[in-house]
């Protein structure tokens, strides 16, 4: 999506991580538009598709509300890293 999830496009996560990979990207964060402020947890199905999609680190991004997501993104992705912002405020 483009202007803040606003608009949609043909392109969806899994190509646009295969496409800035090859374009030479050396680690992806990956914002879940859906998830950001929730606290409701990281959009692990997504997370999951795209680590699988390139061998290059992807950071999680949105959704931490507890300690436990960050349990879950690790065990159930392949992520290399998880942010934690809003859960501390």
């Amino acid at each position: 999506t483009v202007k803040g999830g606003r608009e949609g496009r043909d392109i969806g996560a899994y190509e646009v991580a295969r496409a800035v990979e090859a374009l030479g990207a050396g680690e992806i964060l990956l914002n879940c538009i859906d998830r950001d402020g929730t606290g409701a947890g990281f959009d692990t199905e997504l997370i999951a598709m795209v680590s699988e999609a390139v061998s290059i680190p992807v950071i999680a991004s949105s959704g931490a509300g507890e300690p436990k997501h960050f349990t879950d993104v690790f065990q159930k992705t392949g992520a290399a890293a998880a942010l934690a912002a809003g859960i501390f405020h």
